[in-house]
């Protein structure tokens, strides 16, 4: 399966359960499952409080990416990626 990147949080989704689904329960390719669900948002937040989530999982981040950015290193390297996301333009 082609692998396509949530355009709400950016996670990579993989696998069939990684993504979300429309409201007549076909498969969203553009939003995972933890983001959109039912044809809708799970959650009502701003890109900042997306931003502070995802940021929640920096240590699995930085050992998938082999990298070892803070929390201050991160966030605007986030906040850039965020910004190229669907949702956030």
């Amino acid at each position: 399966m082609e692998e396509n990147i949530c355009q709400s949080c950016g996670m990579n989704m993989k696998a069939e359960q990684d993504f979300g689904t429309n409201a007549d329960n076909t498969k969203n390719m553009e939003y995972c499952n933890y983001c959109y669900q039912k044809g809708a948002f799970t959650r009502n937040v701003t890109m900042e409080e997306m931003m502070e989530s995802n940021l929640k999982y920096l240590d699995h981040w930085n050992a998938e990416t082999g990298n070892n950015f803070t929390i201050d290193e991160a966030r605007p390297i986030l906040r850039q990626f965020l910004s190229t996301l669907k949702r956030w333009k």
